[in-house]
C-alpha cells in the first residue's frame, strides 16, 4: 500500500480495510478501550479549540464499519459509542493515509449523498490519518456547519495533534504489553518451582550416578534411576560411539515380571526406530500400536527370542556437552499399565542430561589413557636413524591404564662431523599433558642440536625453556602442562654426544640416572657423572663429562621407571639391570627384550624408556688432519694434500669440488681467523670437510652485492655441497660442510 501511496495511485479502501496487520492493530487499540479513552476525548477537545470548529471525533477504521473512539460537539449522534458514521470519510482517509480536505461538502458530489453528512450537517471536513507505526488505523477529523476554507498551517496542527495521541496509545499498549510479559513471568516463575520439585526428585538419582566408579557401573545405575522414576517394568541403556552402533555397551534393568529375561543382553541393531533416536537426538514416545506402526520398526529380528516383550516405548538421547549422540535410555511397559505421558518424558529428558555429564567423563577417562598412549607413540622416534658412528635399539613400555602414560622419551640425532646425539629424559607426570610436554621438548633438543652445542650449554638452553613454559603454565592457570608439579620442576634429561673420530663420549646431565657403561669383556658399571639439577631449577650449571669407549662397548641409556617401583627400590633396580646387561646377547634387539623381562614382570606403574647404544670407532685410514700456517701461499699446498688424499680414497670424481672447498675454507680462515688453523677431512658416509681456527666469531652466509669484493665464497660452498654449518668449540670454531659420495665411492654397510 505504501507503494501505492508515492506512486500517487488511489488504493482500493475495501482492500486496505480487510488487510490483516492493520486489523490486528485496530484490535489492539480496541482491547485496551480504558486505557486510550482518555487520551483520545483529551485530544478531540483540544481540535476542537485549537481549529475553532463546532466538533470533532476520532475514527478507528475496523473490517464493516468504523468505531468512535471519541468526539465533542452536539451534532455528533451517539457520542463516545461505538456507532456506525459515514463510511466514506474515514475509509478514503484510511486507505490513502493521507489527509483528506473539503472546504465545502455540498460542491463534492462524491460525499454531500451520504447520510452523515446529512446527519451532522457538515459543510466543510477534515481529516487526517492516525498511524499505529506505519499502519494508518483510524482519523482525526474537525467538522465545521459551515464553508471553511483549511489553510495549510491547520492541516499540519491537526496532523500533529493525530501524531501526539497516537504516541500516547503506542506508550500505553507497550504498557499493557509489559504487563501481559510479567503476567508470563510469573507463570513462568510458577512453572519453574514446580519443576524445582521435580529436580528434588532427581537429586538422589544424579548423587548415585556422579558417585559411579566405572562406565559399566554409571550406565546400570542410571538404568535403575530411570526406571524407578519413571515407573516401568523394563529399561535398558545403550551407549556408542557411532549411528552403526558398533561396539555398544547395554545396561538392562527390568521388574519381576520379566524375570526370565533378567540376563538377556541383546544389543539394539544398526538401523531402525534406534537411530532415528540418536540421528536427530531427540525424545520418541510412542504406544505400542504406534510403535509397531512406524515404518522405521525393525523390532529385535534375531534376537526377539531372548528380548522381553514390548509394551509402548520411551527413548531419550544422551548427549555429550559437545551436542554429540552417547546413546540412548529407553522404557517400555509402565507399571500402572498407562501410555508414557509428556510428563514421563520430560522426567526422563532431565535424567539423560544429568547422567549424560557422568558417562562423558567416565568414558574420557577410560579413553584419555588410550590417546595420550597414541599421541607419546607418534612423538617417539619411529625408527632409529642408521649411522655409521653407532648402532642402537630402544624400546618403550607405557604405564598400566590406572597410571597413565608419562613422558619419557629417547633420541638418535645425527651431528656434523660423524657424530652422533643420543638423548633420554622423562617429563614428570601422566597424560596428554605429560606425552605433549615430552613432545615440546624432544623438538627443543633436536633443534638446539643443529646448532651444535656442548652438553652443558644444550641442557642450559633447555633448562630456561622450561622454566619459560613453566611460567606460562602458571600464568595460563594451567598447572598440568607436564613440566612438574605446581612449580613447575621435575623434567630430566641426559644429553650426550659420540666422536667416532676420538673414540669418546660427552655426557651432562640433568636429574637423570646415570647410563650403564658395559666394556668389551661384559663388566658393566655406572658412569660416574656430575648430576645437575632437574631442569626448570635454573641458577645452577652444568658439567661435561668425557669418557673414553672401548671399541665393541655399549652404552645404555634408560628412565627411572625401568629400575624403580613400589615391589622394589632404586637402587635394587639399578643392580637388577646392570647384571642384566652383563649377560651375553646376540643382538641389540635381544637384549632390550631380555632386559625388559628381567626388570618388568607386569605393567609398569610408571613409565619405561631403554635405549641400547652399541658405540662403532671411525677407522683412523679413513680420517686426514693436516696444520695450516696463516699465510696466504699455503692454500695451493693444502689444497694439492686434499687432492692427492681424495685419489688415495678412490674419490677423485669430487676432487675439483672438494678442492674448490677447500680453497674458500682455508683463505677465509688464514685471512680473518686465528692460528691455529687446521683442516680435517673425513671419509664417512660424506666426505666431510673440517675447518677449525682459535678465533670465535662465525661467518654468515649473505648475499653479496654487484660492487662487493667479498661475500661470494660461503654461497660458493653452501650451492656446491650437500649441507655446510658452524659449531663453536672450547677454544675457536670449526667451519664444516658435507658432500654427497659418487656411487663408486660409497661404503658397505659392514664398513660404516
Amino acid at each position: 500500500m505504501a507503494e501505492l501511496r508515492k506512486a500517487g495511485i488511489p488504493p482500493d479502501p475495501a482492500e486496505v480495510l480487510r488487510d490483516p496487520s492493520r486489523l490486528a492493530a485496530v484490535e489492539a487499540v480496541r482491547a485496551v478501550d480504558e486505557l486510550t479513552e482518555e487520551a483520545f476525548a483529551r485530544s478531540v477537545s483540544l481540535a476542537v479549540r485549537l481549529l475553532d470548529t463546532g466538533m470533532a471525533l476520532i475514527g478507528l477504521a475496523g473490517a464493516d464499519r468504523q468505531f468512535v473512539r471519541g468526539g465533542t460537539g452536539t451534532a455528533v449522534p451517539g457520542h463516545g459509542e461505538q456507532e456506525r458514521l459515514g463510511w466514506g470519510f474515514c475509509s478514503e482517509v484510511v486507505a490513502s493515509g493521507r489527509p483528506l480536505v473539503i472546504d465545502d461538502v455540498r460542491g463534492d458530489s462524491a460525499h454531500w449523498a451520504e447520510l452523515a453528512v446529512a446527519a451532522t450537517g457538515m459543510r466543510a471536513y477534515l481529516g487526517v490519518p492516525l498511524f499505529l507505526g506505519e499502519l494508518p488505523i483510524g482519523v482525526l477529523c474537525v467538522i465545521d456547519t459551515r464553508p471553511r476554507r483549511w489553510d495549510p498551517e491547520e492541516e499540519r496542527a491537526l496532523e500533529q495533534l493525530g501524531a501526539s495521541v497516537m504516541s500516547e496509545v503506542r506508550l500505553r499498549l507497550d504498557a499493557a504489553e509489559r504487563g501481559r510479559l510479567y503476567e508470563r513471568a510469573a507463570a513462568a516463575v510458577v512453572a519453574e518451582r514446580r519443576r524445582s520439585r521435580q529436580l528434588r526428585d532427581l537429586a538422589r538419582a544424579s548423587l548415585r550416578i556422579n558417585a559411579a566408579p566405572s562406565l559399566d557401573y554409571a550406565l546400570q545405575t542410571v538404568t535403575e534411576e530411570a526406571r524407578a522414576l519413571v515407573g516401568t517394568h523394563q529399561s535398558v541403556t545403550s551407549m556408542t560411539m557411532n549411528l552403526r552402533w558398533a561396539q555398544a555397551i547395554n545396561a538392562v534393568s527390568l521388574s519381576d515380571k520379566y524375570a526370565e529375561y533378567r540376563f538377556f543382553d541383546a544389543p539394539p541393531v544398526g538401523e531402525g526406530i534406534y537411530v532415528l533416536v540418536c540421528r536427530d537426538n531427540r525424545p520418541m514416545r510412542m504406544t505400542q500400536d504406534q510403535l509397531e506402526a512406524h515404518p522405521a520398526w525393525r523390532g529385535f529380528g534375531s534376537y526377539a527370542v531372548a528380548h522381553p516383550p514390548m509394551r509402548g516405548w520411551l527413548a531419550v538421547p544422551l548427549i555429550a556437552s559437545d551436542g554429540r549422540n552417547l546413546g540412548l535410555v529407553q522404557l517400555s511397559d509402565k507399571e500402572d499399565g498407562s501410555d508414557f505421558t509428556a510428563d514421563d518424558e520430560a522426567i526422563l529428558v532431565q535424567l539423560a542430561q544429568l547422567a549424560s555429564a557422568s558417562i562423558e567423563r567416565a568414558a574420557v577417562l577410560e579413553s584419555q589413557y588410550e590417546i595420550a598412549r597414541t599421541l607419546q607413540s607418534s612423538l617417539l622416534p619411529q625408527q632409529l636413524p642408521e649411522h655409521s658412528a653407532v648402532s642402537a635399539a630402544s624400546r618403550y613400555l607405557p604405564a598400566a591404564p590406572r597410571a597413565g602414560v608419562g613422558g619419557d622419551w629417547f633420541d638418535v640425532i645425527e651431528l656434523s662431523g660423524a657424530r652422533v646425539a643420543l638423548v633420554v629424559g622423562d617429563v614428570v607426570g601422566h597424560g596428554i599433558h605429560a606425552a605433549a610436554a615430552m613432545g615440546r621438548l624432544r623438538t627443543a633438543v633436536r633443534t638446539l642440536a643443529d646448532v651444535d652445542p656442548t652438553p652443558e650449554e644444550l641442557l642450559t638452553r633447555l633448562d630456561d625453556l622450561v622454566s619459560r613454559l613453566s611460567a606460562e603454565s602458571g600464568a595460563d592457570g594451567d598447572a598440568g602442562l607436564g613440566f612438574g608439579g605446581a612449580d613447575g620442576i621435575g623434567t630430566t634429561c641426559l644429553y650426550a654426544v659420540y666422536d667416532p673420530v676420538a673414540g669418546r663420549c660427552a655426557l651432562a646431565c640433568a636429574g637423570h640416572p646415570a647410563p650403564v657403561l658395559v666394556a668389551p669383556d661384559g663388566s658393566a658399571g655406572f658412569l660416574d657423572l656430575p648430576v645437575g639439577p632437574p631442569l626448570g631449577v635454573g641458577g645452577v650449571p652444568f658439567e661435561t663429562v668425557e669418557v673414553e669407549v672401548e671399541e665393541g662397548s655399549l652404552l645404555a641409556f634408560y628412565t627411572d621407571g625401568l629400575v624403580e617401583s613400589r615391589q622394589r627400590g632404586l637402587d635394587v633396580g639399578m643392580e637388577e639391570l646392570r647384571q642384566a646387561l652383563s649377560e651375553p646377547c646376540d643382538s641389540l634387539e635381544t637384549l632390550c627384550d631380555d632386559v625388559l623381562k628381567s626388570l618388568l614382570s607386569e605393567p609398569p606403574a610408571d613409565d619405561a624408556a631403554l635405549l641400547l647404544v652399541r658405540p662403532h670407532g671411525l677407522d683412523k685410514a679413513r680420517v686426514a688432519t693436516w696444520d695450516v700456517p696463516a699465510d696466504p701461499a699455503e692454500v695451493a699446498r693444502i689444497r694439492a694434500r686434499a687432492a692427492r688424499m681424495l685419489a688415495a680414497w678412490g674419490l677423485e670424481e669430487i676432487g675439483f669440488v672438494t678442492e674448490l672447498v677447500v680453497s674458500e675454507l682455508v683463505t677465509n680462515a688464514i685471512r680473518y681467523g686465528r692460528p691455529p688453523i687446521q683442516l680435517r677431512l673425513i671419509y664417512d658416509r660424506t666426505v666431510i670437510c673440517e675447518v677449525s681456527d682459535a678465533s670465535g666469531t662465525a661467518p654468515h652466509l649473505r648475499r653479496a652485492r654487484v660492487f662487493d669484493e667479498g661475500g661470494r665464497g660461503l654461497l660458493l660452498v653452501a650451492q656446491l655441497t650437500q649441507r655446510w654449518g658452524t659449531r663453536h668449540a672450547r677454544e675457536g670454531k670449526i667451519i664444516w660442510c658435507e658432500q654427497v659420495l659418487p656411487e663408486a665411492g660409497r661404503l658397505p654397510d659392514a664398513q660404516r
